[in-house]
């Protein structure tokens, strides 16, 4: 049997992961007046956000993640604290026109018109783009990217990339995720985000998180599940998972995950303001490589360290990183079928939020509205009273 804080004060929430979800959840429980603990699998906070350091560069182990948002309420909170330096996202791609290519164009990302009509298949392309239909299609990630930027600019920019990372075709994939994260652009417009604040702290992520969760305790090394939730239910009167639901009920394989590798490696001679390769985020596409991208954050940090770290991204790990959306939806629909197990296998509330628990493709921003909204709902419910112990007000 797990302990799990008998102490707990009465009307006490438990949190599961201090991810983005979980910390912003475990906040705003706390500023709403509701005793809360969280309890993080890893030994350290963060989730698949967080930050690391190697030989006194800042890099991140798990991807790229800039804070990006339109929401004031989003905004206002991490700027609170400590997400307050500004950054302007600009990707890359290094693509191969033709298969016997030798050398690769380094091109924006999401394609600009204005650079493709400098390359020799602009008039192929031209004519593609003139044959789009007006409404892009909804039939697969395949079609809907075909339908807004024509054959070839999908197979130079999307095709093997999305091979290589969902390790499936286009067509077998959901078209859902795409729009905000797939386009062309014909305005000249060359950031990633269009959202109106743009953030990257100097520290990355994990700094923010952890003062999220500065007024909050946490257990770290807690890896919880649904055999958790009987002795969660004598201590705490509700319960907020943002964990992979499969992996919380015991199921794994009921849900399929893609997971990423970073191979991150220190590189000492470079100044300390110098970089080693051409922007924050280079896509490789191309099947020439096994890896899908590099990421060296020392671009997006703004850090003054010597020497740099570079990451080169390897998809196919054996990890719960992304949720696979597929066209039938099928897992999305086995994820709320899970919901509703472990909800009847419960003697109190659970609440589910994040990337993770909901299945779904979404950025940081978002996990935080998720987060704060669960938060929410769990105050305006009907606490639960624990064996022992009165009801919270």
């Amino acid at each position: 049997m797990r302990t799990v804080h008998s102490s707990a004060p009465p009307g006490a929430v438990a949190v599961i992961g201090a991810g983005w979800a979980g910390a912003s959840a475990a906040h705003e429980l706390r500023r709403l007046g509701r005793p809360v603990h969280v309890f993080e699998s890893a030994p350290v906070i963060g989730g698949h956000s967080r930050s690391e350091v190697l030989r006194g560069v800042v890099y991140e182990p798990n991807g790229p993640h800039i804070f990006h948002t339109s929401n004031p309420e989003v905004a206002r909170l991490v700027r609170q604290h400590g997400m307050t330096r500004s950054y302007r996202h600009q990707v890359l791609t290094e693509a191969y026109l033709h298969e016997d290519d030798e050398t690769p164009h380094l091109l924006s990302w999401p394609p600009q018109v204005a650079e493709l009509r400098e390359l020799p298949v602009w008039p192929r392309v031209e004519a593609e783009l003139a044959r789009r239909p007006r409404t892009p299609s909804r039939a697969n990630l395949e079609d809907y990217c075909i339908s807004i930027m024509g054959r070839t600019l999908y197979e130079v920019f999307v095709r093997d990339y999305t091979e290589k990372q969902w390790g499936r075709k286009g067509a077998e994939l959901s078209w859902e995720f795409a729009p905000g994260r797939l386009e062309l652009r014909e305005d000249g417009y060359r950031r990633l985000f269009r959202d109106t604040w743009e953030f990257f702290p100097s520290h990355g992520a994990a700094p923010v998180i952890e003062s999220l969760l500065a007024d909050v305790p946490v257990t770290v090394g807690a890896r919880m599940g649904v055999t958790d939730l009987a002795d969660l239910s004598r201590h705490y009167t509700a319960v907020v998972v943002t964990a992979p639901l499969d992996e919380f009920a015991g199921r794994p394989g009921e849900l399929a995950w893609r997971g990423v590798r970073s191979e991150s490696r220190y590189l000492p001679d470079y100044g300390t303001a110098a970089t080693a390769t051409p922007a924050y985020v280079v896509n490789r596409p191309s099947h020439r490589v096994p890896y899908t991208r590099t990421v060296e954050t020392k671009h997006a940090s703004g850090q003054h360290a010597q020497g740099t770290v570079v990451s080169h991204e390897y998809p196919g790990a054996d990890s719960r990183h992304y949720p696979v959306p597929t066209p039938d939806r099928r897992y999305e629909l086995r994820n709320e079928a899970l919901k509703k197990d472990i909800r009847d296998l419960s003697l109190f509330p659970v609440h589910f939020c994040g990337r993770l628990a909901t299945y779904s493709y979404i950025n940081q921003d978002r996990a935080i509205e998720q987060g704060l909204a669960c938060a929410r709902e769990v105050a305006a419910g009907s606490a639960v009273t624990r064996p022992g112990a009165s009801a919270s007000p």
